[in-house]
């Protein structure tokens, strides 16, 4: 027997307003920064620091209906001849995650390091280091608006 969320997902009509809201790009927050040729590991400290303080301000202006407060973080590395040449989901966390010691800025950091180290780019010359943050909060604002 499906739950009460599990039914309310089967209608239509909320299924129709997810979709929509999602296209239009509610509750996405996007940033990027360039990377250039050559950098080392040392400089992913600095970027872990400009993405995790962006990442700060975009979590102090989105919307907690109901104290719903989740998040979703994904990067992705793009090279300027090949395209995205890697990724990482941080999956679903919380504001907490990016204040707390051994938090997602750290495993930020290690994911910046292993790039530079690995030399993900190098082939390529400069990239970009794209940043996608979803907010579960705005999307259910939405939605509530909407019914």
């Amino acid at each position: 027997m499906p739950n009460p969320i599990s039914r309310l997902l089967q209608h239509r009509s909320l299924q129709a307003e997810v979709r929509r809201a999602l296209e239009s790009g509610v509750g996405v927050y996007h940033a990027t920064w360039r990377i250039e040729s050559g950098t080392k590991a040392e400089a992913s400290e600095d970027l872990t620091a400009k993405l995790v303080d962006w990442c700060r301000d975009v979590l102090s202006r989105m919307h907690r209906p109901y104290g719903l407060d989740y998040v979703t973080l994904t990067l992705a590395l793009l090279s300027q001849g090949e395209g995205q040449v890697a990724n990482v989901n941080y999956g679903v966390l919380q504001p907490g995650d990016f204040y707390s010691p051994g938090s997602v800025e750290v495993r930020i950091q290690e994911t910046l390091r292993r790039w530079a180290d690995d030399q993900v780019s190098a082939d390529s010359g400069s990239g970009t280091l794209s940043a996608v943050l979803f907010s579960w909060g705005d999307l259910t604002r939405e939605l509530l608006l909407a019914s």
